[in-house]
């Protein structure tokens, strides 16, 4: 089967990037007998490094579509049009928009899979999109994605509900791939790799780590988190921000979540490292005491994952899919209540016995998910596309 693949966002580096390197990776892996056909954009091409067996469609562009990801209307629409008319031209068995952040209309029949990674944007649409141009264009591509799409993906059971309410359509009419942790995220002896990366990021040797890791943005609640931790002052810590917060096509929160930091006295307790790159997150990962992720909402949570995997405990937010990610492996708390959200830190600093366990639960939570089983569930959904099944 010849199948094409939106590579578009191959270099973002949230989480739907992710998806789209690390599924589209494992694909290929282990479909040798399939034909995979990545069509990206030119700048794209040139930032990334592609898996072997991989054949490129390179697609000359003025504008990279993943900067425009969340609709916000700077897209090219001759940009677009160069794009699907490559899709026409390439005539693929079945086509796939591993996120709808990229999608663009396509004016061929080729079968196409869409995959939908959350209703966080209909959920807190003034976090997601604080313009009502950004919203509309959002909406609109939503519209044509639905339309167009012989199949509807998510990644959890809590999106899938989501969305069917937002679609309007029914739960069956959407397919679930899970997401897994990538194979570097394991647990590492740190005795010599650590002190390096503590130095290079100016962390602090003497106090227990507190890791963030996710965008800065509104709706991942970190001033929250701050107002949080306001509250257990007195407590010895230091809070770690990983994160790209160089201004993207999201709304961010950079500046607003370093003046809070600033106003409650906990600036020299608090670290934005940038983007971190996984060589040294997983170093991280088994450097910090817990990792929180106190979102109002997402539609799977890879940090979560990532540091179960590590023997990382995980303290989170009860919204969403983190719950049903989780399980019974962490800590979970109401976004919305400094106190929650401080009690589950402060057991967690302040408990031993709870961190071994939650660190031996975590790995064993992070063994059920993998790429390649979301990878194995995508071919089948590409496979049944390509019969000629009709838009759910």
């Amino acid at each position: 089967m010849r199948i094409g693949i939106d590579a578009c966002t191959w270099a973002n580096r949230r989480g739907y990037g992710r998806f789209t390197r690390m599924l589209v990776s494992t694909m290929i892996a282990e479909y040798p007998e399939h034909q995979f056909v990545l069509v990206l954009d030119s700048h794209t091409a040139a930032e990334g490094e592609f898996p072997k067996g991989a054949q490129l469609k390179v697609v000359e562009t003025n504008v990279q579509p993943t900067q425009a990801a969340s609709a916000d209307g700077a897209r090219s629409p001759a940009d677009l049009w160069k794009l699907s008319r490559a899709v026409s031209r390439l005539r693929f068995d079945a086509f796939v928009f591993p996120t709808s952040y990229s999608f663009y209309p396509l004016f061929c029949k080729t079968p196409t899979v869409v995959v939908f990674h959350d209703a966080i944007a209909e959920q807190h649409p003034k976090l997601i999109f604080p313009g009502l141009r950004s919203r509309l264009f959002w909406k609109l591509k939503n519209w044509l994605a639905l339309r167009r799409a012989n199949r509807l993906v998510t990644v959890s059971e809590d999106a899938r509900a989501h969305l069917a309410a937002v679609f309007r359509r029914p739960a069956s009419a959407i397919q679930v791939i899970s997401e897994g942790p990538d194979p570097c995220f394991q647990p590492l002896d740190v005795t010599q790799s650590g002190p390096p990366i503590l130095e290079k990021y100016g962390l602090p040797t003497d106090v227990p780590l507190i890791l963030y890791v996710g965008g800065i943005s509104p709706h991942k609640n970190l001033q929250g988190l701050l107002g949080a931790l306001a509250r257990i002052e007195r407590s010895a810590w230091h809070l770690v921000l990983v994160g790209d917060y160089a201004k993207d096509s999201f709304f961010g929160c950079y500046d607003e979540v370093l003046s809070l930091s600033r106003s409650l006295g906990l600036v020299s307790r608090v670290t934005f490292t940038g983007y971190v790159p996984d060589a040294n997150l997983v170093i991280l990962y088994n450097l910090a005491t817990m990792l929180v992720l106190p979102s109002f909402g997402e539609g799977f949570g890879l940090p979560v994952i990532e540091a179960m995997a590590c023997g990382l405990p995980v303290a989170a937010s009860n919204r969403n899919s983190l719950p049903e990610i989780i399980g019974e492996a962490g800590l979970l708390f109401d976004p919305l209540s400094h106190a929650e959200v401080g009690g589950a830190i402060e057991r967690l600093l302040n408990d031993e016995s709870l961190r071994s366990e939650l660190r031996n639960k975590g790995r064993e939570r992070a063994k059920l998910f993998s790429w390649t089983t979301g990878a194995r569930k995508l071919v089948s959904i590409l496979e049944e596309a390509a019969t000629g099944a009709d838009t759910p």
